[in-house]
């Protein structure tokens, strides 16, 4: 079909047909945003833990303000000390008097079950026994007398070398204390850890039923988290 315009010969032609072309509508908006908005969420969610844990630590550091115990060998006395040259064999037992010194002002310390306590002399072990089992309050100080029995080899080389540090009075033993503990903060206990102390000690003798005299100590005190 073809239309005149009026007043002119030239044609008017309808305007072409359109055709309707099917859409088809995406998902993947919607589910972009969602996804968006859920990492959102995890980001504040860790980053509210992440203040809690700085405000938490913050305020320990500056209120509660931890420290470290410290510990000493006050004395040591030989119950027992023999030589046996057909098996380089050595049996002692020691009595020692060890202070565990608490000073902190808010937080107590729980000595567990597990603990070890041994005295060797050039890496060769003499003794081993535990520390007793209690709680220390803040600003304590406890004097703990620890019983120490060993039967061990000492060696041909190793004996003859102790014998002639007992001869000069300078006898070099190294002590060590492995204990798991547990911290009190405001009657809650908090997670457990290990306290390791290394001493150093030199004695001027190790003779049984005789005041033995510390010479010098050295001690080295580390906690395992």
């Amino acid at each position: 079909m073809v239309l005149r315009e009026q007043g002119g010969d030239s044609p008017l032609r309808p305007p072409p047909h359109r055709r309707n072309l099917p859409r088809y509508y995406s998902h993947r908006s919607s589910s972009s945003c969602s996804c968006r908005c859920c990492c959102c969420w995890c980001c504040c969610f860790f980053l509210f833990v992440l203040i809690i844990v700085i405000a938490v630590a913050a305020y320990i550091s500056l209120v509660v303000k931890p420290k470290v115990p410290s510990y000493s060998v006050d004395n040591l006395s030989i119950g027992d000390l023999s030589f046996n040259p057909a098996d380089l064999t050595i049996h002692s037992k020691f009595i020692v008097t060890v202070r565990a010194k608490n000073p902190n002002d808010m937080i107590g310390i729980w000595y567990r079950d597990g603990s070890r306590v041994m005295i060797s002399y050039r890496n060769t072990s003499l003794c081993s026994g535990h520390l007793p089992s209690f709680y220390q309050g803040h600003h304590n100080t406890t004097v703990m007398h620890v019983v120490l029995e060993g039967h061990n080899k000492l060696g041909a080389g190793v004996h003859g070398v102790f014998e002639e540090n007992r001869r000069t009075g300078r006898i070099p033993l190294h002590v060590f204390v492995r204990v798991p503990v547990s911290l009190r903060v405001f009657n809650t206990d908090w997670r457990q850890v290990t306290v390791n102390v290394t001493c150093a000690l030199v004695v001027d003798g190790l003779s049984p039923n005789k005041k033995v005299g510390i010479t010098s100590a050295d001690y080295k005190v580390e906690v395992d988290l």
